[in-house]
């Protein structure tokens, strides 16, 4: 959507006079042929070497006979030619630009001539408004980057800054004195009307050296002359003329200089005033950042010429506008995928039983945390950018939810947003349908000097069937009396995880859980363990307790001794990529839950 822009009003103060035209527009070039819908396309380089296209679309035009356009290694300017036949002029453009890439921020620059010296533009209002770009993850605004104190030009100025009155008479007054008639070419906005008149053009003598005395009636009023066209501000009073030493209210503190850095604030129907300065003297600069076009609607209002036959409201004869674009130096890109770690197994073959181990599961690319090319994204998971990612409670700088079906994401910053920051880090949140990680879910960026461009953060995730580590729980009857728990001709043992059947009172029931870890990734800080029955808890009838023989030393850490009932807990483990470990025990009456 469009933001038509208002300015914060300051004063300026202490600004010291600028290099003609305004500068750092961009390289441009043209077209042969204009792109549809645009009176003029071609490219843009900035000058830190940001590229894109633009085109430059024509709304309506009042009292123009037409328009040419000039490009090179400062924008791209329109002169408007003028149709002095007609009033209330104005015209529209629509400037828009396409980026090469989403690497920089691009900010669209309006100035009056970038290019031509000669001649001038008078005063009118700007309409502005924009549509922010959809591309970077930051805010639009527009900003006054430039309204150094120029020269007034003499032939072009409304409102009353045409003259002072002299220290020493009280009646004449000075005219066109570039030395103290200097003032910021941007105003803000008022309700109050304009006046095109130059103080000789009043009835009354020109003394030389830049002297004009007017002449007053009766009621110490002055007029314009009988050739000469326009309004005067009423009463018409000598005083009254001049803004600095006008008594009406209406005629004082108007249209107020714009300070550097003033900003929009996106209030509805609000514009900003451009007075007549010489092009050689401009050098005004308004800043859409981070836009993708702006619209900008220019009209004359002042009261009057001094130029043709008849009173003419808004007359602006040629006028110039030019168009550029600069860009931060760069951005910062983040960008990667949340992605199916199952090294293309199909979901529905997918099953955590222990009878799969091996088969589909003997592939290197299945639980790598690798995004290998047969692999697909996964939609729906939310990433986020964040800072100071070494507390437990990380500071968002921006969110983005992965909805695309190839599980994309990324994250376009300035460089300003991450300066000030510590720990950058990328953290992808839970997704109920892929409940398992393969990469951990907060991983830091690494910076190194003078790159910008981070790819290939990704986050790898599989559906709960295709788990890394399976459980396999085997039992097996004995006497009690047995020396070892591992399966031998002097015990018989018979592991087996068919359901046990005719265990007579008196016999021990050993175990053995078998842990395989299907993934090509290792598991650290493994943990089994295993609840023993107790009567009378999950409708046992009878207690197991701990039996001999005694359990690997080292492998359990849960301070149970032969003949205790309780959990029978591990030490936390390691289990290598594509490794599987037993874990034996033996238990008096009584079977244990599955783990």
């Amino acid at each position: 959507m469009k933001y038509p822009i208002a300015f914060a009003v300051a004063i300026a103060s202490c600004q010291t006079y600028a290099a003609p035209s305004p500068t750092g527009f961009g390289t441009f070039t043209r077209d042969a042929t204009p792109k549809a819908g645009s009176v003029v396309s071609g490219r843009y380089t900035t000058l830190t070497g940001a590229k894109g296209t633009y085109t430059i679309s024509a709304g309506v035009s009042i009292g123009y006979s037409g328009r040419t356009f000039a490009v090179g290694n400062n924008g791209v300017e329109i002169k408007n030619e003028a149709d002095t036949n007609i009033a209330n002029d104005s015209f529209t453009y629509t400037f828009a630009i396409t980026p090469d890439d989403n690497t920089a921020i691009h900010t669209i620059k309006i100035g009056q001539a970038s290019y031509t010296t000669g001649g001038n533009s008078e005063v009118a209002r700007h309409t502005l408004s924009y549509t922010p770009s959809s591309a970077i993850d930051a805010p639009s605004r527009v900003y006054v980057k430039e309204n150094a104190s120029v020269p007034f030009y003499y032939q072009a100025m409304g409102d009353y800054f045409m003259g002072r009155r002299e220290t020493s008479t009280s009646d004449s007054f000075v005219y066109n004195d570039p030395n103290t008639l200097p003032s910021p070419q941007l105003r803000a906005n008022s309700n109050s009307e304009l006046y095109f008149y130059r103080l000789d053009f009043l009835n009354g003598t020109n003394l030389g050296n830049n002297r004009f005395r007017p002449s007053t009636n009766n009621s110490g009023q002055v007029s314009i002359r009988n050739n000469a066209n326009g309004f005067l501000p009423s009463p018409a009073t000598f005083t009254n003329i001049l803004k600095s030493t006008s008594t009406n209210p209406n005629n004082q503190n108007t249209f107020s200089p714009l300070s550097v850095g003033a900003s929009s604030s996106n209030t509805r129907n609000v514009q900003y005033i451009s007075y007549g300065i010489a092009n050689a003297d401009s050098s005004y600069v308004v800043a859409v950042e981070n836009t993708s076009s702006v619209e900008l609607t220019y009209e004359g209002i002042m009261k009057g010429s001094n130029a043709i036959p008849g009173e003419t409201i808004g007359e602006t004869f040629n006028e110039w506008i030019s168009f550029g674009v600069e860009s931060e130096l760069v951005n910062y890109k983040f960008s990667g995928s949340v992605y199916n770690d199952n090294g293309n197994i199909n979901d529905q073959f997918a099953k955590d039983n222990p009878d799969t181990i091996g088969g589909v599961y003997n592939n290197e690319q299945y639980f790598n945390g690798i995004f290998d090319s047969n692999e697909s994204g996964i939609a729906g998971s939310t990433v986020s950018l964040a800072s100071n990612c070494n507390s437990s409670t990380p500071n968002i700088i921006a969110n983005q939810t992965v909805t695309a079906a190839n599980g994309k994401y990324n994250f376009i910053v300035p460089i300003r947003t991450i300066n000030n920051s510590n720990s950058i880090c990328i953290i992808e949140n839970d997704n109920s349908n892929y409940p398992i990680r393969t990469t951990i879910a907060k991983q830091p960026i690494s910076f190194n000097t003078n790159q910008y461009l981070y790819e290939d953060i990704n986050f790898g995730r599989i559906i709960a069937a295709n788990k890394a580590l399976v459980l396999l729980k085997e039992q097996a009857v004995n006497d009690c009396t047995i020396s070892t728990l591992m399966p031998s001709s002097q015990n018989n043992l018979s592991y087996s995880k068919k359901e046990l059947e005719g265990v007579d009172p008196g016999q021990c029931i050993a175990y053995r859980i078998t842990a395989t870890n299907r993934a090509n990734l290792p598991i650290t800080d493994f943990v089994m363990q295993d609840v023993l029955q107790k009567a009378g808890i999950n409708n046992a009838t009878v207690t197991s307790v701990l039996a001999n023989p005694a359990r690997t030393s080292g492998d359990f850490n849960d301070g149970l001794n032969v003949g205790e009932n309780g959990t029978v807990k591990t030490v936390p483990l390691a289990l290598d990529a594509k490794s599987q470990r037993n874990f034996y025990f033996n238990t008096k009456y009584g079977t244990t839950t599955t783990p």
